[in-house]
């Protein structure tokens, strides 16, 4: 199994060719990877409902913040799962907020290896409002615009998953169009790009009061550089867990996570920047708390690393 592992990461890995990132991201990632894979859904093997909120670059005006809630169940008899999300991202004049609703179908590859293969429907509704923006030029007519737009999403995504490791693949954004201001200018102001992530894991039983968890998250957007994230978790008691991240270019997070029961765990992390904006900002928070529904018909696969 480490063997077919291996060969998945590398083969997969060719697709990234020197993008970078466009769409919003989250430290956590590996607590909400229904925000970039839709295969997802469903393979905790219990109906979990996170919410999520991230404030980036504390102390810079206009800087990103970002919430979601998510609900996603498997729906064993047809071998499939089912998810629901509901994010908002500001970024200065800029509002977005999404719906997306989400499928998988599960396969089985051996006893306690499974593939999921997702698609992703929704909405984005865009909303521009440079009225109030501070401007150089006053009689700028794009300075006097609303502009809102409704966009269409779809998306397509594969997660491969056992008790020890994960490995995702997915594309969660297939349309690009065109958004174009309102107003009598009807000047366009950018184009959605296709975004492509790569995600894996993998787990290592140091003793029986300590593991580690390293994983990893490479992001690819067309235009821009390779963007990837490196993660070393412990985990202690199988309660704890204590972990530092990585972004190329731009920050490095502490990352603390406790299972406060079975079924409910907490995770906080803070980012420190490395980038230009390290003097600028007082660093990203981010907050996580997820609930896993069990009914009494099934059993929750106790504790859940992935």
């Amino acid at each position: 199994m480490k063997k077919t592992f291996v060969i998945l990461i590398l083969l997969m890995g060719f697709i990234c060719e020197g993008f970078g990132q466009q769409d919003k991201m989250f430290t956590q990632y590996l607590n909400y990877p229904s925000s970039i894979n839709p295969a997802y859904a469903g393979s905790r093997g219990s109906t979990q409902i996170l919410g999520i909120a991230r404030k980036q670059w504390v102390g810079l005006d206009g800087a990103p913040k970002s919430a979601a809630i998510s609900v996603n169940s498997p729906i064993s008899f047809f071998n499939m799962g089912v998810g629901l999300t509901l994010e908002t991202d500001v970024i200065g004049p800029e509002n977005n907020t999404d719906v997306g609703i989400d499928l998988s179908y599960k396969i089985r590859l051996a006893k306690t290896v499974f593939m999921n293969l997702g698609l992703k429907a929704g909405l984005t509704h865009q909303k521009v409002d440079l009225t109030n923006s501070r401007v150089v030029d006053q009689y700028d007519p794009l300075m006097k615009e609303l502009s809102n737009n409704v966009l269409p999403n779809f998306g397509v995504g594969s997660y491969i998953y056992g008790d020890d490791f994960f490995v995702g693949l997915s594309i969660p954004r297939l349309l690009q169009t065109e958004v174009k201001s309102g107003g009598v200018s009807n000047a366009k102001l950018d184009k959605t790009k296709l975004h492509y992530f790569l995600m894996a894991g993998y787990l290592v039983k140091v003793n029986p009061f300590i593991k580690l968890k390293p994983s990893a998250l490479i992001k690819a957007t067309g235009g821009s550089r390779l963007s990837w994230d490196l993660t070393a978790t412990a985990i202690f008691l199988d309660r704890f867990w204590l972990g530092v991240s990585f972004r190329n270019e731009d920050s490095v997070a502490g990352i603390f996570q406790v299972n406060i029961n079975n079924q409910l765990r907490l995770g906080y992390s803070y980012d420190v920047a490395v980038s230009k904006l390290s003097s600028r900002t007082d660093g990203s928070h981010e907050i996580s708390l997820s609930y896993d529904i069990v009914f009494k018909s099934k059993r929750l696969r106790s504790p859940r690393y992935f």
